[in-house]
């Protein structure tokens, strides 16, 4: 499965009109802690596995996001 992909998928759902890159914070994409908290739930049920607190205000860009996913899913 191509991680990078399905988050980008994931991600577009909230946004419209953009490239997203693997540099791109969340929050220049119009992003707020709402739509962030949404798109990790989706990763969560997408993926099967669930992000702790801590790890989710780590997160700020895609890249973050990927590589969360990747080490999760090892």
């Amino acid at each position: 499965m191509d991680i990078y992909a399905k988050l980008t998928e994931i991600v577009e759902k909230k946004i419209k009109n953009h490239d997203i890159k693997p540099e791109d914070e969340l929050t220049s994409l119009g992003l707020d802690s709402l739509d962030k908290a949404d798109i990790m739930i989706s990763i969560e049920d997408e993926f099967g596995f669930e992000f702790n607190e801590d790890e989710m205000v780590k997160v700020k860009t895609v890249k973050d996001l990927k590589d969360l996913i990747e080490e999760k899913t090892k």
